[in-house]
């Protein structure tokens, strides 16, 4: 199974969100109190619960869906109310079923987390699988949904210890599109130390930035690929490199190079 399950009286806190954690710890309390029912369990909350949640019901050895949340929706890219959980499409939907139908026989929730065969981009899934009793015979199954993304925070981290000095700015055009200035919006450990700056990047161009300060062709960014040859600035104390993005732009510092002349920094070519 390519699932990673966790049943019992506990779920992995190291992934869960303050969501999960509030309707696992509503379960709990309705399920000990004796108090436990749909509307109970899914109602009279501050969190976006319904959005995130599918309902399923016994169906013999199938399950059939009767609710879909809004944002389960868009992430599957349909409706599956009224749909069997065998007939869904979904290539994962016979290791759903095991589990689904081990916490409808036991009564006792369970956790998963997995990644989606057809997955390319690393993101987890995570499912809290509650099961509700209906009647005397029935029993829905409530399954609250989180996609757990780590890409952010992985970049972000490796942007920041990096040894290579980086800025990365948005673009600050003026009427006819030329790029004047630019809005900081990363700056790394390394950046800050050859900038020698400590303050905050909120609300920061980089004209502000006093080894900017004088730069005055930032326009040529975004220039035409004739622009080739390499642009020297005065009053800089490093070399730049520029990288291009589709809405940003980064700027690499290294130290002057001995043999460049004194208060000159080349700009590497514009990139189309």
């Amino acid at each position: 199974m390519s699932l990673e399950v966790f049943s019992g009286t506990s779920i992995p806190r190291e992934l869960t969100t303050a969501a999960m954690e509030f309707l696992w710890a509503k379960w709990k309390t309705l399920q000990a109190t004796g108090d436990l029912t749909l509307q109970r369990l899914t109602e009279e909350s501050s969190y976006p619960l319904r959005e995130n949640l599918v309902y399923l019901m016994t169906a013999g050895d199938d399950f059939v869906y009767t609710y879909v949340g809004e944002a389960v929706q868009k992430a599957i890219g349909r409706d599956r109310a009224g749909v069997l959980l065998s007939a869904s499409g979904n290539p994962m939907s016979r290791e759903y079923a095991q589990v689904y139908r081990k916490v409808a026989d036991s009564l006792i929730p369970a956790c998963l987390r997995y990644t989606l065969p057809t997955s390319q981009n690393g993101k987890i899934w995570q499912r809290l699988v509650l099961p509700v009793p209906v009647g005397d015979a029935a029993v829905c199954i409530v399954v609250y949904s989180e996609l757990i993304d780590h890409h952010r925070e992985v970049y972000d981290q490796l942007f920041k210890t990096a040894p290579d000095a980086m800025v990365v700015a948005c673009p600050i055009a003026n009427d006819v599109g030329h790029t004047k200035d630019g809005w900081v919006i990363m700056m790394n450990d390394r950046a800050r130390e050859m900038l020698n700056f400590t303050g905050s990047i909120g609300n920061l161009r980089l004209s502000q930035v006093p080894q900017f300060a004088r730069i005055d062709v930032w326009g040529r960014l975004y220039g035409p690929k004739a622009a080739s040859e390499a642009i020297p600035i005065p009053a800089a104390d490093f070399d730049i490199e520029l990288m291009r993005f589709p809405h940003v732009f980064g700027l690499k510092l290294r130290p002057k190079l001995p043999n460049l002349a004194a208060g000159n920094v080349t700009l590497a070519p514009a990139l189309t």
